[in-house]
């Protein structure tokens, strides 16, 4: 048995040097991904509540701000848009900003194309500090311009990610 122990002595020493030192490490950021790449992104929404929240809305009209917005067709979920949004989301977190570009200058239109969606329109929503879906809903249809993104009858699909309490709303009509 002891000599079965011995193998492990070289990975235990690894872990604790690893784990005691107090250099930082610096990961670079990956490069974009090639066409056909599969990426895995964790996103902590729940997808058919947001939908039915911002379909409410749309389908009811709203006041954004002193904008009368009248009922426009409901939105379907698309997982392109949904990657979009939790890839930025996660991006703000990690990097510690918050803005619609990157701090290299990523639009949020560069990142839509970027995650395999081909758009005639699109829109982009952030918000930072929220909890709960309906909190961030309420939260955008509070705010003028993102409540008219909410409501704009131009857009056709959204998705939605989330990373800690940052959140993405991604808006788009498919291309010709």
């Amino acid at each position: 048995m002891f000599t079965k122990l011995i193998r492990f002595i070289p990975f235990a020493c690894l872990l604790l040097a690893v784990a005691c030192t107090k250099d930082t490490v610096v990961v670079p950021r990956p490069e974009p991904e090639e066409p056909g790449t599969v990426v895995v992104v964790e996103n902590n929404v729940n997808k058919e509540l947001l939908l039915q929240l911002v379909n409410d809305v749309r389908s009811k009209g709203c006041n954004c701000g002193s904008t009368a917005m009248p009922p426009v067709q409901p939105l379907s979920w698309n997982i392109l848009l949904e990657l979009a949004a939790a890839k930025h989301s996660k991006d703000m977190v990690e990097r510690k900003y918050f803005s619609h570009s990157s701090p290299e200058g990523t639009s949020p239109q560069q990142r839509i194309k970027a995650a395999g969606y081909s758009y005639s329109w699109s829109g982009e929503n952030i918000a930072s500090g929220f909890s709960k879906e309906a909190d961030v809903i309420n939260g955008w249809l509070k705010s003028e311009g993102h409540c008219k993104n909410i409501m704009s009858g131009n857009y056709k699909e959204m998705g939605v990610g989330r990373a800690n309490s940052v959140w993405t709303q991604v808006f788009a009509a498919p291309g010709k």
